[in-house]
């Protein structure tokens, strides 16, 4: 695939003609655009990616406007995927990307076929949903990557690592999924966690600072695209 000076002087300048052609060609699906969600659809447009799908049921809250990238004071109240899909847009013209305005669960999974997709990001928050994506992702053998914890830190610099769910330690929501993907025999999950203790706050509700989803979303990011053009 011969490319033109615009895009590669955008999106691929550090790339090989082989590998630019595996971004280009792969097709990704995005499974929840919040804090971590929205950072990476943004990364993996912006590392040259042109076949993108979103997935997300929520509306923008002006909460949302200290860590989510889609999130601004002029879209408050708008679905995130369409606000997405304006941004993603406006980064690269000749961009593919489908929109999934629905809560992913047993009674709307089949409104998505992962046999589409060469690579599942899962940045859900709802843990049912979660684990329900996962078990379609193996069934399918579409390889899939989960966000774990990024929330509930902030006073150290961020550290986030790729590894086996069975290989983590201190993070709650990947102490569930390891029990899970044994009851369900997965033997081999690829998630992306910290080993950084979450702290108390005055929040009722899980509390962010940009620098925490943000750094997970490039973790996440660094891992997909690298897997992809190997």
């Amino acid at each position: 695939m011969e490319l033109n000076l615009d895009y590669l002087n955008r999106f691929a300048i550090m790339l090989r003609q082989e590998q630019i052609n595996k971004l280009i060609s792969a097709n990704i699906i995005v499974f929840g655009v919040g804090g971590v969600g929205s950072a990476v659809a943004n990364f993996l447009v912006r590392s040259g990616v042109q076949n993108l799908s979103v997935v997300d049921y929520d509306t923008i809250d002006t909460t949302n406007i200290n860590r989510q990238l889609v999130a601004n004071l002029n879209n408050v109240g708008k679905l995130k995927v369409d606000e997405i899909k304006k941004q993603l847009k406006s980064l690269n013209k000749n961009l593919k990307i489908k929109t999934f305005p629905i809560k992913y669960g047993s009674e709307t999974k089949n409104l998505i076929n992962l046999q589409n997709y060469d690579y599942v990001v899962d940045c859900i928050d709802d843990l049912n949903a979660k684990k329900l994506l996962i078990i379609e992702a193996n069934n399918c053998n579409v390889p899939i990557i989960c966000a774990m914890g990024a929330g509930n830190r902030y006073s150290e610099l961020p550290n986030f690592e790729i590894a086996d769910i069975s290989k983590t330690s201190y993070d709650p929501i990947a102490k569930i999924l390891r029990k899970f993907c044994a009851s369900e025999g997965i033997k081999h999950l690829n998630v992306c966690y910290t080993k950084q203790k979450a702290v108390k706050n005055d929040c009722k509700k899980v509390a962010s600072v940009v620098y925490y989803p943000i750094s997970m979303a490039c973790a996440i990011t660094a891992f997909v695209v690298n897997n992809i053009i190997k």
